[in-house]
């Protein structure tokens, strides 16, 4: 049975997380977008991650990628793992990969990306609308995949693990739409008790 989560960041304003526990089954939460510039973290991410941690929400982190390089995909992961720091995630870390320019060479700066993420000790995942994933993402398996297509039904073909399927979702301690989503894996016992030889065990 998917579990039901929601992704958040700024734009959400101050979430009432008391209200939304009872709600969810889990969270991803914006750490920030770009270069590990401090300015460019999101606003609520420290509050979000502390509410989330406080009340016992099993939560993942996405940042938003302007990168055009290697080097810019280097800093994001930096920007990433700054952000976690003490954190318990149980879910991953996602790219979130969608701004227009960025589609050439997309793949190998995911790549890049997830080879930091992953040797920190985290899961890596990317996100993406389904014509990125169709278009400019082919063949990028090696990550947990979370697709993004607001419909009835999920038309990529591969293997998704999270579906974003409305960014006008309603959920009881948030003012106004929220990204919803449906998430067919249970990231929270393969992360907490699957093999390190199998995936990195998030720390």
């Amino acid at each position: 049975m998917a579990k039901f989560i929601i992704d958040v960041s700024q734009h959400q304003g101050i979430i009432n997380w008391e209200q939304v526990k009872g709600h969810i089954d889990g969270a991803i939460i914006r750490c920030g977008y770009g270069d590990d510039i401090q300015s460019q973290d999101d606003r609520q991410w420290k509050r979000n991650a502390d509410e989330c941690t406080r009340l016992g929400i099993p939560f993942g982190v996405y940042i938003y990628s302007y990168a055009t390089s290697m080097a810019q995909a280097e800093s994001e992961a930096q920007h990433v793992l700054r952000c976690v720091k003490g954190y318990r995630l149980s879910y991953p870390i996602y790219l979130d990969l969608e701004q227009a320019g960025t589609e050439s060479g997309a793949i190998e700066r995911a790549s890049r990306f997830g080879d930091i993420i992953e040797a920190a000790g985290y899961w890596c995942g990317v996100y993406a609308n389904l014509s990125w994933w169709n278009n400019y993402l082919r063949g990028l398996d090696r990550f947990t995949k979370w697709v993004a297509q607001y419909n009835s039904t999920c038309d990529y073909k591969g293997q998704t693990d999270i579906w974003q399927y409305s960014s006008a979702g309603s959920v009881p301690g948030i003012s106004g739409g929220v990204d919803v989503n449906h998430c067919y894996r249970d990231f929270q016992k393969e992360i907490t008790g699957g093999s390190a030889s199998e995936k990195p065990i998030q720390s």
